[in-house]
């Protein structure tokens, strides 16, 4: 115990010593000032003294960019078959075979279910409630209401009562909803750093904080599993009004947004033989709208009272009872679509346009929220009058076409084109990317009809994605340092919660984000000492095989090095993990690191795990 605890000692030790010789947080955080300074007009602080990129520069930075980080071997692989080759194979990930980690997926449970078997096998917590009470099993946290719950007593109470809980729900084949979450930023984390379909992977990442919905709102907890594979993932590659129809159409962001809760203030709600009618009527074929998907059904009357119900969004109305009226416009959604979505916040909207925009999609709501939740138009609850949205007129009995026409019209207009263009150039360019690159971007966005591929192809194959002050000049986020940490090193993972707790640590828990606008796309958010610590701890904990269920072997990398020689040691992986490129200040303190103490500790040999783990945590690793 005695040697662990100095060991530790010893890490902090070095890993504040680079903290504070290189000034971390100064020299990551440079990036994002000279941006500001850039967008005010004013010069950079410091500038690349390249002219222009070596071509194995440019197969680095378009690796670095379109991928989570290159693997060993994958620069060299990159440079035989040229960037360009490469770039239009990771543009066409159809034409990838990805066994590996279809293999490493396939046993995943929840990522594979549908909506609706996903409520039954991971219920809801009110769900998991009944079914205990039902099997006479008291749920945690019930009994111990009454009771301080600062007691070490009942507070063990609680722990045998939770374990005994689970236990029981597991041989009845239920899980708690938050294995579901796990799962699903395990898979994500998995094919982060498995898939050899690379660029599908970071536009899936891009397109999720896009159109963002959070994993621990309600129904969330199991709609968004289907959400990122059915609604997101199919269409990152594709049209964009393709991708932002099925978003807006996805239970989860209905339920995010409230949009499911959306009625006209005038509607009235039908009584009993009213239902029963019109849905005699839509059997026959006679009641229904143009453009209706499959599943746009009436609802059942005890669904019609969940909707319209008084009450937590999702809790069952008194049985028998058929509401009256249904609730209120809700413009959350309405919004959302314009300002963060499609036009961006000063695409030319007025709060006009938001009410109206709401009206649009009244009745676009949800069947059993807690059950699985499945989208379907509800015609009493839609305004089906006249209505004008960015002065263009839609004519009134539209039904649920009001809202298609209106998705249509946001993912053609120009505003759309140049805010997309400019996350996208942002994301995968610069924090302030030149205005002639997303003027150029925008034009293809709008000659095409959104088509993400050639606006991306655009992008990447321009002079501006290649040019020396973009080099290495963004900054990377905690998902994006810690999955090409582990690519570079050729680790293998488990992606379980151990490893996302690191990620969540640094601030970007998968899926965890609660705001709609996302996880922030500048340096400038993450970039100050405490996330830079944990960077450097995870660093260190990774290359000393210290993150659990990741394991690396640092000597598959370095096959007959002298490991006696520190010199030889620091430049192979300086090499290997940098391709050569590292500050005077960098060197500087991991060859301090490795002085006479360390080497007499050591029996004569570099340690190797702490060389590579302040390399990975050093500020040229955290760099893109």
């Amino acid at each position: 115990m005695l040697n662990i605890s100095k060991t530790t000692v010893r890490f902090a030790s070095a890993l504040l010593a680079l903290l504070l010789a290189l000034g971390s947080p100064v020299s990551l955080a440079q990036e994002a000032r000279n941006q500001k300074r850039k967008a005010r007009g004013a010069q950079p602080t410091q500038t690349n003294p390249a002219k222009s990129l070596t071509e194995e520069q440019r197969v680095i930075h378009l690796l670095d960019r379109s991928t989570f980080g290159p693997r060993p071997g994958d620069v060299e692989r990159a440079m035989k078959m040229g960037w360009e080759k490469y770039l239009d194979e990771q543009l066409h990930p159809e034409r990838l075979s990805d066994l590996a980690i279809e293999q490493k997926l396939k046993d995943i449970q929840s990522i594979h279910l549908s909506a609706p078997e996903m409520a039954k096998y991971y219920p809801q917590p009110q769900v998991i409630q009944q079914i205990l009470k039902s099997r006479g099993i008291e749920p945690p946290g019930l009994a111990g209401q009454n009771q301080n719950p600062n007691d070490p007593k009942n507070t063990a109470n609680e722990d045998i009562k939770r374990r005994e809980a689970y236990k029981a729900l597991s041989e009845m084949g239920y899980k708690p909803p938050q294995v579901a979450a796990q799962e699903l930023q395990q898979a994500k984390i998995l094919r982060a750093v498995y898939s050899e379909r690379q660029l599908q992977e970071v536009m899936s990442d891009f397109w999720f904080n896009h159109f963002n919905v959070f994993i621990q709102k309600g129904a969330d907890r199991i709609l968004t599993t289907s959400y990122e594979r059915d609604a997101i993932r199919p269409h990152v590659l594709g049209k964009f009004e393709d991708l932002l129809k099925a978003t807006a159409e996805h239970p989860a962001m209905l339920f995010y947004l409230d949009n499911w809760m959306s009625a006209s203030p005038n509607a009235k709600m039908p009584n009993r033989d009213e239902l029963r009618r019109m849905r005699r009527e839509q059997q026959l074929g006679r009641l229904g709208n143009p453009g209706q998907r499959p599943n746009a059904q009436m609802p059942r009357d005890d669904e019609q009272q969940m909707l319209n119900q008084p009450g937590q969004p999702g809790q069952p109305g008194q049985p028998g009872r058929i509401p009256r009226r249904a609730r209120g416009l809700n413009e959350n959604y309405a919004r959302e679509i314009m300002e963060l979505h499609t036009l961006g916040v000063d695409g030319g909207y007025t709060q006009k346009d938001v009410q109206e925009v709401a009206r649009c999609f009244t009745g676009w709501t949800l069947r059993n929220p807690r059950a699985g939740a499945e989208f379907f138009f509800s015609p009493f609850m839609h305004d089906d009058g006249e209505k004008t949205v960015l002065g263009k007129k839609i004519s009134s009995g539209g039904g649920i076409k009001d809202g298609y026409t209106v998705i249509h019209m946001l993912a053609t207009h120009p505003s759309t084109a140049k805010f997309i263009s400019t996350k996208l150039a942002r994301k995968f360019v610069s924090d302030n990317p030149p205005k002639s690159l997303v003027d150029r971007m925008a034009k293809t966005f709008q000659k095409t009809e959104g088509d993400i591929r050639e606006v991306l192809r655009t992008m990447f194959t321009s002079p501006e994605f290649f040019a020396a002050e973009n080099y290495r000049a963004k900054i990377k986020t905690p998902f994006e340092m810690t999955v090409s940490a582990v690519r570079a090193i050729g680790a293998d993972t488990n992606a379980g919660p151990q490893f996302h707790r690191w990620i969540a640590q640094m601030g970007e828990g998968l899926f965890l984000c609660q705001p709609p606008t996302g996880y922030a796309d500048t340096a400038e958010h993450w970039v100050n000492t405490g996330a830079l610590l944990e960077r450097m701890n995870f660093a260190l904990a990774l290359s000393s095989n210290r993150v659990p269920g990741t394991l690396v072997n640092l000597q598959n990398l370095a096959p007959g090095l002298n490991a006696s020689q520190s010199s030889q040691v620091v430049d192979h992986y300086v090499k290997l993990l940098l391709r050569g490129q590292v500050s005077p200040q960098t060197r500087a303190t991991i060859d301090k690191s490795l002085g006479e103490q360390q080497l007499a500790m050591a029996g004569g040999r570099v340690d190797v795990a702490r060389v590579v783990g302040l390399i990975l945590g050093s500020p040229e690793f955290q760099r893109q």
